[in-house]
């Protein structure tokens, strides 16, 4: 089996053997947990019900003379697959490791953009943490290139894997940015591999995950209105804050001792940005490239997940104009992977719209 296999295994495994995992003391609830594992957005104590959640319904309550987040698991997931089926286990597994090393004096500075739990427990479907004050990620700047950028350099090298940093799992409040859903997160080894997958899947590391689920949207969304040079603007301000962590992270590895070929491909990555950011047409080039592997990644992702939204469907679009206009760039820049360096432009084009047609056939429905 692969690394992927023997995770989903192991994850269905304790699912089916109906174990209970609790993070924290129950008797320290602001109400009492039938309540909770009970709430609908029509009980007194729900201030707001967020029902967006594919594996898990929201709730700010107010209760015990304070405001709290309840995570309720939803009777069932609406991502067709293993992951989803598995994700609330998963994050009460990482509300458990969290919890710990915020315990630890040592570590607990490198993890206060992950929000507190209270309260978790797998079997009850309940997981409770004080309010955030704060919206999704709108604003893309600086500020909150350095806390993210740092909190997920931090996790990659205490072995964490996030696969899902999509705007809705990114709080800001105008000062502080907090990560939120750790459904997707998973365990590794970062001195020996590049992410939970292994040697097997190098396309993927943290901020390419930040920039496929969320940064490359925002692009994709341009709620400012940007034009073709802002945009690219924009873009080398992420890279540039993103190429500075990554420089901490390479060199953090080499303190670790992490095998030289996870070294080697930690330097690839960096060495490619570098020499991005010394010219607007090298930026482009990277920019294209990296915008054609967001969008496709992203596609692929929801397609697997049957969970296709109208956003799955422009990054489908945005996918086929590249294909269209830019395809002897991307050939060149190495900018195809699973397979499609294989295929002409026209076999391309005939792949990604049957891709978009599958994806309309998938939007979830309200």
């Amino acid at each position: 089996m692969t690394l992927e296999e023997e995770r989903q295994h192991a994850q269905l495994s304790f699912l089916a053997s109906g174990q209970p995992l609790e993070v924290g003391d129950r008797s320290t609830l602001p109400l009492p947990l039938e309540i909770l594992a009970a709430t609908t957005a029509h009980d007194a104590h729900v201030v707001q019900a967020i029902e967006s959640g594919l594996t898990a319904s929201v709730y700010r309550i107010q209760a015990g003379g304070r405001h709290w987040t309840l995570k309720r698991k939803r009777p069932e997931s609406r991502v067709k697959n293993v992951d989803g089926q598995t994700s609330f286990l998963n994050e009460v597994q990482r509300r458990r490791d969290f919890t710990e090393l915020k315990r630890d004096a040592s570590s607990a500075p490198r993890f206060t953009h992950l929000v507190e739990t209270h309260y978790a427990s797998l079997l009850d479907g309940v997981i409770l943490s004080p309010w955030i004050e704060g919206e999704r990620l709108q604003r893309y700047d600086g500020r909150v290139y350095e806390q993210l950028f740092g909190t997920i350099v931090n996790l990659e090298l205490h072995g964490f894997f996030e696969w899902d940093f999509c705007p809705g799992n990114v709080l800001d409040d105008g000062e502080r940015v907090t990560l939120f859903d750790f459904g997707y997160m998973y365990r590794f080894e970062p001195r020996q591999h590049y992410n939970n997958n292994g040697l097997a899947t190098p396309l993927f590391h943290g901020i390419e995950r930040f920039e496929t689920r969320n940064f490359f949207d925002h692009l994709l969304r341009n709620p400012q209105g940007l034009d073709e040079r802002q945009l690219l603007s924009a873009y080398r301000e992420e890279k540039t804050h993103a190429l500075r962590h990554y420089e901490d992270k390479r060199a953090r590895l080499e303190t670790m001792g992490a095998g030289e070929h996870v070294l080697s491909w930690q330097r690839n990555i960096n060495e490619r940005w570098h020499r991005a950011l010394r010219s607007d047409e090298d930026l482009r080039r990277l920019y294209l490239v990296e915008g054609f592997r967001s969008h496709v990644l992203d596609l692929f992702d929801d397609l697997h997940g049957q969970s296709c939204t109208p956003t799955t469907i422009q990054r489908a679009d945005w996918a086929l104009g590249a294909l269209r206009e830019h395809f002897t760039l991307l050939r060149e820049e190495q900018g195809f992977f699973f397979g499609d360096e294989a295929l002409t432009q026209p076999e391309l084009l005939r792949k990604y719209e049957q891709l978009r047609t599958k994806a309309l056939e998938y939007q979830l429905r309200p």
